[in-house]
């Protein structure tokens, strides 16, 4: 097995390569199937699988700091893999069975899980929820068929399996398909303005044979409320790495900027201009401040898997330290929410009207920003908050 340092050493140096064709990338819509098949050869989806599956057990403090690495290349390939880690950690956390198992070492060997969990609200039905879900599993003949329509499945379309939500004996069920069977189509229609690339189309399945033992019934409400601040810490991730790729186009930018305006202070150039310098200086500030709130609440969730634990831990201090990684995780959401936003148009504010040569996709920061920030409303996760802190309630518990 390749050391945990030649691992991130391989995929430092591969995201670097990544990070060039960006922009290529995105001016030409090209589906970065290539890249995705690079990654995970490099071994990104196992990094947090255990050494004995074939994975580096990295804690969820390293993976982030590489989630933020590869965000800043390109956020769309930080997007793409989300579900793939999320299925990995409810992997890690459930009771282990010949098909966890399996699973477990598929990742170890770079094969890639894609997720189809949201579907669109249905027309006539009035206003619904998130997992108000119409997808189903159904018994026939004596066998399991899936059957459905799925919204938003990011990066299945590289994906080797599918894990479908569905609604299951009176809660949810992970129901695990490979990408190749029959019944299996996939769209990549995603029209949002921002993760162009991230291949966030629609999934349809017809009568989708399904093996029993890959139906994994979601059993344990601790591990279901750790996933979800799992999945909003990668949100995160890919925040903190779109701040500091601004930052760092930004000083490039200026560097390179040739035209000072008339109202320059003596004149100066741009690349001395103090208003200029102070400008990039509060955006690069920003940035360090989104990765350390983002690392911050990393090493939330690193507390709760340790708090977790060995059969003697105590279910207190599990239910606390879950808590404050809900907490975390949401705290991390509220601050990157309120300051990319200000970040990706300050860019412009000290960069001249050349920066916006659509030739160069500086739009997509911000386009990407917004585009990312919008699955999980701030405001929600302010509130969250608010009411852990004064009613003591966890976040993500019902009202």
């Amino acid at each position: 097995m390749t050391s945990v340092d030649d691992t991130r050493k391989a995929l430092s140096g591969l995201i670097s390569q990544l990070r060039e064709g960006a922009v290529e990338r995105e001016r030409g819509r090209l589906l970065p199937d290539q890249a995705v098949r690079d990654l995970l050869r490099a071994g990104i989806g196992a990094l947090r699988v255990p050494a004995e599956h074939g994975g580096q057990q990295q804690n969820v403090h390293q993976l982030t700091e590489t989630l933020i690495q590869l965000a800043a290349a390109d956020s769309n390939l930080t997007q793409i893999i989300r579900g793939h880690l999320g299925f990995v950690e409810l992997l890690l956390l459930w009771r282990r069975t010949s098909a966890t198992t399996a699973f477990l070492e598929a990742a170890g060997r770079g094969e890639f899980f894609g997720p189809a969990a949201s579907e669109k609200a249905r027309r006539g039905e009035g206003v619904t929820e998130l997992l108000q879900l119409h997808t189903v599993l159904e018994e026939t003949d004596g066998g399991l068929y899936l059957n459905g329509e799925k919204f938003y499945t990011t990066g299945s379309i590289f994906a080797d399996w599918l894990n479908v939500l569905v609604r299951y004996g009176g809660t949810y069920a992970e129901v695990v398909v490979p990408r190749s069977s029959p019944g299996i189509e996939i769209t990549d229609d995603w029209n949002g303005f921002g993760q162009r690339l991230t291949a966030s189309g629609t999934a349809r399945f017809t009568g989708v044979p399904v093996e029993r033992d890959h139906v994994l019934v979601h059993d344990d409400a601790d591990a279901f409320t750790y996933v979800q601040a799992f999945y909003q810490l990668v949100h995160s991730a890919t925040q903190a790495g779109i701040a500091q790729r601004v930052a760092e186009d930004l000083g490039e930018a200026v560097r390179h900027r040739n035209r000072k305006y008339p109202l320059a202070p003596g004149g100066a150039e741009p690349r001395e201009d103090p208003q200029v310098l102070h400008t990039v200086g509060a955006v690069g500030a920003e940035a360090f401040s989104l990765r350390a709130t983002t690392l911050a609440a990393a090493e939330a969730l690193d507390d709760y898997l340790l708090a977790r634990q060995g059969p003697g831990a105590d279910s207190d201090a599990t239910s606390r330290a879950l808590s404050h990684a809900a907490a975390a995780s949401a705290a991390a959401q509220v601050v990157n929410g309120a300051r990319l936003p200000a970040l990706t148009w300050n860019f412009f504010e000290a960069t001249s009207a050349s920066a916006l040569d659509a030739d160069k996709a500086f739009d997509r920061h911000w386009r990407n920003a917004r585009t990312v920030s919008s699955h999980n409303p701030s405001g929600y996760k302010a509130r969250a908050i608010g009411d852990f802190l004064v009613n003591q309630r966890p976040p993500g518990q019902p009202r």
